[in-house]
């Protein structure tokens, strides 16, 4: 089992978060700013889904609660201030889970996706990764960090919780 990468999945990481926001959040009608310079320094939240096979590695979004309420008020057409945790959830993890899905899609095959997991990313671990590539998405003027790692035993998700 090999987790080698090559650069192209850099370039295909902006492509496909640009090609999720436009057909998942963006209906032509905000700013979309993609591999935006933003570190993301002020993330929050953390979604991921691991994958497991051929590839072994996790995607992650990471974003601010504010941010994580525009996903879910878009999501599930609801005004930012009637989002509940529980919608905060759902639709991160759906985030994930769709970004997870394509980036899966240009990996080495086969390979199964997790479930998605939303937790505080001062909590989240995932040992034995490496950084692979990153982008930075720029909606509604706030940063989602887009990740994938590589590695990790057997995909688990091994997360600290508080």
């Amino acid at each position: 089992m090999t987790n080698d990468v090559s650069t192209a999945v850099e370039v295909d990481l902006d492509m496909i978060a640009e090609q999720v926001w436009s057909a998942f959040l963006n209906g032509g009608e905000e700013e979309t700013v993609y591999a935006d310079s933003d570190s993301g320094a002020g993330v929050e939240l953390a979604a991921s889904v691991a994958m497991v096979g051929a590839y072994e590695g996790h995607l992650v979004v990471s974003c601010s609660h504010k941010a994580s309420r525009d996903v879910a008020s878009v999501l599930f057409a609801m005004e930012p201030e009637e989002v509940t945790a529980d919608d905060v959830g759902d639709a991160l993890g759906e985030l994930a889970n769709v970004l997870g899905g394509n980036v899966k899609s240009v990996l080495p095959s086969p390979s199964q996706l997790s479930l998605p997991r939303v937790s505080a990313t001062a909590h989240e671990r995932w040992p034995g990764t490496v950084e692979v590539c990153r982008t930075v998405v720029r909606w509604r003027d706030e940063p989602y960090v887009v990740t994938l790692l590589s590695g990790g035993p057997g995909g688990s998700h091994n997360a600290q919780e508080a």
